[in-house]
């Protein structure tokens, strides 16, 4: 278990976009490695890399790599949350959440057709931030290993295919 006092304060990274980006993954807040390396997804045990590079069979081993496949499919990921008070990476500890100006963003950002939400609580607090912003989002289970309902890369392809719209 833990305390309210240790709980940590975590601001969002900056997104990866550009004016080309039509794909939003979209997460709750990076986890404790993310910020660490000041990079998504960054943890070596979560799937998310592998899972992209399947889906679009492109190398993800570097991080010039992970961008390359990015920039090509016009994906861009950023967090819903701006800042919050979370225990270690543990989404289920959040308080003291402040969400991103997703209306603004999306402004900023034209192009951006679909939103990936990884995440129930990113679906629900996109749809607190901006209703019509989450008609065009897709949820997708965490890729994180923690989650214990999909043990497995297998399980998650086709839940993960449909939410990026890749014909297996």
């Amino acid at each position: 278990m833990f305390n309210l006092s240790d709980l940590q304060e975590f601001q969002a990274l900056d997104p990866i976009i550009s004016k080309e980006t039509t794909t939003l993954v979209l997460v709750s807040m990076p986890s404790e490695v993310s910020h660490q390396e000041n990079f998504y997804f960054a943890d070596p045990a979560n799937r998310f890399w592998v899972l992209m590079e399947i889906l679009f069979h492109m190398p993800t081993a570097t991080r010039q790599e992970k961008l390359e496949l990015l920039a090509v499919h016009h994906i861009g990921i950023w967090s819903v949350i701006k800042s919050c008070l979370r225990y270690k990476s543990r989404e289920d500890t959040m308080e003291d959440i402040v969400v991103n100006d997703m209306q603004s963003f999306l402004v900023q950002y034209p192009r951006i057709n679909r939103i990936v939400c990884v995440s129930h609580d990113t679906m629900r607090l996109l749809q607190e931030a901006d209703p019509q912003a989450a008609l065009m989002a897709a949820y997708v289970p965490s890729p994180s290993t923690d989650d214990l309902w999909y043990d497995s890369v297998d399980q998650l392809i086709p839940e993960y295919a449909k939410a990026f719209g890749v014909v297996q």
